[in-house]
């Protein structure tokens, strides 16, 4: 069985205690987990991933964000999907995207209960929300990538250009935001458009934002993409199976305040 880890940037303690508590409650005792405070050593988000990455021994180190609940069932959800990955697969998260622009994934999050079937899948790009990077693989955060956004996808493209795989698992978490596209965003987007735009034809298909160079890139290329994630973006809660809607909204509701909308 392999070994799992985790790290998190945080700058919320109440909200990673609650992270930390919801999976204290499904197995014990609570995997390895470093708490990284990059504001404080001055780091970007990639710098304090590696950090933890080197720091933790473990056959997979998870990547998770502070502002996560883990629903009942997720622990053996993602040991049982990482422990079945052939060694090619050296990265792993809940929702991405293909290189066709189409989604994959599941997870609850302020747009509702989400599903992209089929699921366990292959993709391109992954959420930051958790990635799972296979230690051996070698794969490492760039620390050029500009503060907090976008790390993941950069991450994603080295591996493929290296002939390693993604997938998403079924897995799902419930995540209390979706984060905010902002300057800081689009200077980090910008960044792995000019590393990256000429390998995938200036369109980059990633779950936040389909970054393009529209000078660049073929009009129809890239409205196709478009059209495509516009489809999956329309059918993301429709898509949901009935037995994990009733599951997933009964830990919401058993959540209490930790439901989506508690912290900013």
């Amino acid at each position: 069985m392999s070994s799992i880890a985790f790290v998190t940037l945080v700058n919320d303690r109440a909200q990673f205690d609650d992270c930390q508590r919801s999976l204290r409650e499904q197995v014990d005792p609570l995997p390895e987990w470093l708490a990284v405070e990059p504001n404080a050593k001055g780091w970007n988000a990639a710098q304090g991933l590696n950090h933890g990455i080197a720091e933790l021994d473990a056959d997979w180190v998870v990547c998770v964000h502070q502002d996560v609940l883990f629903p009942p069932g997720f622990w053996q959800r993602l040991s049982d999907g990482l422990g079945s990955q052939p060694a090619e697969v050296a990265l792993a998260g809940l929702v991405g995207c293909q290189r066709n622009g189409r989604f994959r994934g599941h997870i609850h999050d302020p747009n509702g209960h989400c599903y992209w079937g089929p699921v366990p899948d292959e993709v391109l790009t992954l959420d930051e929300v958790l990635i799972a990077v296979r230690k051996s693989s070698g794969l490492r955060f760039d620390a050029a990538v500009p503060g907090f956004h976008c790390y993941g996808s950069d991450l994603c493209f080295q591996a493929d250009e290296r002939g390693l795989r993604a997938v998403v698992l079924d897995a799902p978490v419930v995540h209390l935001s979706t984060g905010k596209i902002d300057d800081n965003y689009e200077r980090a987007s910008q960044w792995l458009l000019e590393r990256w735009g000429e390998r995938y034809r200036w369109v980059l298909p990633m779950p936040a934002l389909v970054v393009q160079d529209e000078a660049r890139a073929s009009w129809f290329y890239r409205t196709r993409i478009r059209w495509r994630r516009r489809q999956d973006r329309l059918a993301r809660n429709r898509n949901v199976r009935p037995d994990d809607a009733r599951w997933l909204a009964e830990f919401v509701r058993g959540a209490g305040s930790n439901a989506p909308g508690r912290h900013a």
